[in-house]
């Protein structure tokens, strides 16, 4: 490939050295800019191929990518087709430091690893306990519209009681039970690469994730970890009473 058809898209962060990744973040960056819209068939894969410097079959690979992802759907003897893009969705910051989406009529959650117990040290240390000290573990993936924004881990040193099971994972999750009744909370956050498992559940590659670690006190004493890892190129979040 030549120097000058790199330069196409050098204004797209790519951290990849893998050509199929980096021409599916080029097409995908073209796809959010409206230079192919929702419902058009894309140019043939040889002619995508020459666009982005790459080999028709590592345009094919990139073309897979952005299928799982759900951006383009492929089909037999017809020209790949752009979807309807992923909803973005905004976020607000609650005072008890939860996120709570701005549109709740289309949200939802699946639910995995309830109650689960496991050694995580970093929760063990934020909870004042033995880094060895075994957690209840409880995981969601967050949904709006179908489409996946984040994942959330909750773990604690007590089982807790979900009720109904109406609040076993939600948004603002786990509220029955010991973190129910808290008096106070602390935050911290970052943006950091995403990791395999996370890219995979979140639908993407080479994502960047927000990264929330909030502990929850009861009289002083912290009773929850909960990490949210926030798909970032999907989410803006904005502070309470925020508009």
């Amino acid at each position: 490939m030549t120097k000058q058809q790199w330069l196409v898209r050098q204004d797209v962060g790519m951290t990849s050295h893998h050509p199929h990744e980096r021409a599916a973040a080029a097409l995908r960056a073209d796809i959010s800019a409206g230079t192919y819209a929702a419902g058009e068939a894309l140019p043939g894969q040889r002619e995508l191929a020459e666009k982005y410097g790459v080999a028709q079959n590592t345009m094919g690979q990139a073309l897979r990518l952005l299928e799982v992802e759900g951006l383009v759907e492929m089909a037999p003897r017809r020209r790949t087709r752009v979807l309807q893009s992923f909803p973005h969705l905004e976020v607000r910051i609650s005072g008890a430091g939860h996120l709570r989406p701005v549109d709740t009529e289309n949200l939802g959650h699946v639910d995995f690893h309830a109650g689960t117990r496991v050694v995580n040290q970093q929760a063990a240390e934020a909870l004042l306990l033995s880094p060895s000290a075994r957690l209840f573990e409880s995981q969601a993936l967050l949904l709006h519209a179908g489409t996946p924004w984040a994942t959330q881990t909750l773990l604690t040193a007590e089982a807790l009681d979900s009720g109904s099971g109406d609040h076993a994972v939600t948004v603002a999750p786990f509220i029955t039970g010991g973190t129910g009744q808290e008096t106070g909370h602390r935050s911290r956050w970052s943006a950091r690469p995403a990791a395999a498992e996370e890219n995979r559940l979140l639908r993407g590659h080479g994502l960047t994730v927000l990264e929330i670690r909030r502990v929850g006190y009861v009289n002083e004493r912290p009773t929850s970890y909960l990490l949210t890892v926030v798909r970032a190129d999907r989410v803006t979040i904005l502070t309470e009473g925020g508009s």
